[in-house]
């Protein structure tokens, strides 16, 4: 029922403010989004009044962290009454969630960990369906161990995935891409020769084999060759076409795609120390003493204005407890 609902009164605002419907009232549409964030600001400053962090808003809820004095889930839930009393009467809070941390990225990017270890991920600029699998997995990996503030971790976890795609132990599964074909082949080929879109490896594969691939068939591939820089158009190859006795995958390529997961990272630390985490010299040994996370705490502008999108404020980086 409460989904229902949630649904129900999120069409409001977008029905209200489309020109073309038949009840259709701009002022009204304004008044719905007016509302909602004057609500939120109301919420927002009795939290930091008594002493809590907001760390994420949108039109849906917030995610802040209580003030030391609050230990104990009884402790939390007459806080969040304590808090509700700055509110219009109407309108209730409902505790959604308990997490131990929480680290927030970017806007609608954020990862929470639950009391019970497991660690729950949002956004696609942390991670998203279409990168490889040893990618997904290791930002996975690497977010976990920034929650529990383990430097070297991330440092293990680096060095033993590099020595891994070095020494071809990876399996296709863990480096092929799987892309969906939103067009027909023969579609893409005439955009491509028209000069409209650019040329993309799944379909230039799909060319290549020979088969009779449509728009919605799913594709797995994988790029070969020796160089870093290689052009992925021209040196894909189909995933059933690797031979683990004799593989073909582009290490240096795989190497780069793990650099530019591992970059997802450097705001966390200083130039240095991000260096020197995600980094195969170990000559010397590595020692995570010293190194510590960065967070960074910015008050938010503004509260989310459109209930459409319902993007997140961005109070910065942040890594709590």
């Amino acid at each position: 029922m409460q989904s229902s609902l949630k649904i129900l009164i999120n069409s409001f605002y977008g029905y209200l403010g489309y020109g073309r419907a038949l009840f259709s009232d701009a002022g009204a549409a304004d008044n719905v989004t007016q509302t909602g964030q004057e609500i939120l600001r109301r919420l927002m400053t009795a939290i930091s009044s008594k002493r809590g962090t907001v760390v994420e808003v949108d039109t849906d809820g917030i995610f802040f962290v209580p003030p030391p004095f609050v230990k104990s889930e009884r402790d939390e839930r007459q806080y969040l009454t304590d808090v509700a009393s700055a509110l219009p009467e109407g309108i209730n809070l409902a505790m959604k969630g308990r997490y131990r941390s929480i680290l927030s990225y970017k806007k609608k990017n954020y990862a929470l960990r639950g009391y019970d270890e497991k660690i729950l991920i949002r956004g696609s600029s942390l991670t998203s369906r279409s990168i490889e699998n040893f990618g997904r997995n290791f930002i996975q990996q690497c977010i976990e161990a920034l929650l529990n503030a383990n430097i070297g971790r991330l440092h293990s976890l680096y060095v033993n995935l590099t020595t891994d795609i070095r020494e071809h132990k990876l399996s296709i599964g863990d480096f092929a891409r799987t892309e969906s074909l939103k067009d027909n082949v023969d579609d893409y080929l005439a955009a491509v020769e028209k000069g409209g879109r650019n040329r993309n490896a799944a379909y230039e594969v799909a060319l290549a084999s020979g088969r009779g691939w449509k728009r919605g068939d799913r594709i797995a591939y994988y790029i070969t060759g020796t160089e870093s820089g290689v052009k992925s158009f021209a040196n894909g190859r189909l995933a059933e076409e690797w031979n683990p006795e004799d593989p073909d995958e582009n290490t240096a390529f795989y190497l780069k795609r793990l650099d530019e997961f591992a970059k997802k990272f450097d705001v966390f630390f200083t130039s240095a120390e991000f260096r020197k985490i995600f980094s195969m010299d170990d000559l010397f040994g590595f020692s995570p003493a010293g190194i510590e996370i960065i967070t960074k705490k910015l008050e938010p502008e503004e509260v989310p204005s459109d209930r459409r999108e319902s993007d997140l404020v961005e109070p910065g980086i942040w890594l709590d407890a």
